[in-house]
This record gives C-alpha cells, structure tokens and sequence, in this order.
C-alpha cells in the first residue's frame, strides 16, 4: 500500500472515530441531563419540564463540542498530521484571469 493510500486510510478512519466519540459524548450528556430531570425536576409542571428538554439538549450538544474540540487538539499536538493524514479539502488551482489591460472587449 503506498503512502497516500495510507493517509487516505488514517484520515478516514480518524474522521470516523472522532464522528462517534462527539455523538457518544453528545448522548453520554443528554442521559446525564435527562437523569437530573427525572431525578431534581418538577413532574407536575410539563411546561417546565419542556424548557429543561430544550435546555439539556442544547447543552449536551455544546458540552460535546467543547470536549470533542480540545480532546482534537491534544490528539493533533501529540501525533504529526501533516505525515499520518491526507487533507480533507485540497486547495483547487486557480484560473488565471486576463489581464483587462490585454483583454480586447475590454478595450474602448
């Protein structure tokens, strides 16, 4: 297997893992919520309880995120990316535009 084969490999496979560790974070912290509300809330006021869904799961999303991004950057810290991963968007050549000066519809 070549080298850029082998990028290709580790980049898919460490989008993949990243991927479920964020939404086993995600739903780690919404059960945990969801436990609290069960556990601390009010069962007789729904509209509460409503709120405290919104609440929960919007928090859980970013108590995720937030987890997810520096538990990334300690991983890019400790491993070289630029040797073991290819690029998820390479840059595209651009195309060179004529120059209005040497464009003849340009030209009065």
């Amino acid at each position: 297997m070549n080298e850029n084969a082998k990028k290709k490999r580790n980049t898919a496979i460490f989008v993949l893992v990243a991927t479920i560790l964020n939404v086993v974070l995600m739903l780690a912290f919404m059960l945990i919520g969801y436990i609290l509300l069960v556990r601390f809330g009010n069962p007789d006021n729904p509209n509460g309880a409503q709120i405290w869904l919104i609440v929960i799961f919007l928090g859980s999303i970013g108590l995720s995120w937030l987890i997810y991004s520096r538990i990334i950057k300690w991983y890019t810290k400790r491993v070289d990316v630029d040797k073991k991963f290819a690029p998820l968007i390479t840059p595209r050549a651009r195309k060179k535009r004529p120059n209005q000066d040497e464009d003849p519809s340009m030209k009065g």
